[in-house]
């Protein structure tokens, strides 16, 4: 039986950035679940470090991602849905990408650290809503995943919206 650790509350009394700062002062893994009325932001951490974040309102797809960025063909996307399908072991679209050839794991990375800045500067600027942090399985040491510092980011997403910054799309 696996030990589940949790913890939840009110981003009216614990603000996300006091929430980022203590999961990665106390290098805690697991995901995080962050809800307002208008959107709920998932972040994975593994050792207090960010790994992944999506927002459920307007959340893309990686497919549409690369297409829209010209980074793939429609042929391309299609064969890589194809392959994704017929794996014994299901896979990451943006990993048969790479392992395919048609793109570098530079491009997804890219494309994950981009989603994640909008995420978490979105939730920066939330005065009310919920969380939920509870220990998960560890991401896959095949997957494709960032591994970033969560000070500096935070720091960054701040300097933002301090000197006029909008986080609205």
């Amino acid at each position: 039986m696996v030990n589940k650790r949790s913890f939840h509350g009110d981003l009216s009394l614990l603000s996300a950035v006091n929430l980022f700062q203590l999961i990665g002062m106390a290098s805690l893994s697991g995901q995080l679940k962050m809800s307002c009325a208008k959107n709920s932001i998932y972040f994975i951490f593994t050792e207090g470090r960010l790994n992944y974040a999506f927002s459920r309102q307007d959340h893309k797809k990686i497919g549409q991602i690369l297409l829209e960025s010209q980074l793939i063909t429609s042929d391309q996307l299609k064969a890589c849905l194809a392959d994704q399908k017929t794996a014994k072991k299901w896979q990451k679209l943006g990993s048969i990408a790479v392992k395919n050839g048609y793109i570098q794991q530079d491009n997804i990375t890219d494309i994950f650290f981009t989603e994640l800045k909008v995420a978490l500067f979105e939730v920066i600027t939330w005065e009310e809503g919920k969380f939920t942090f509870t220990d998960t399985i560890p991401l896959p040491n095949d997957d494709i995943v960032l591994d970033e510092n969560i000070e500096p980011l935070v720091m960054q997403a701040l300097f933002f919206i301090d000197s006029g910054g909008s986080t609205s799309n």
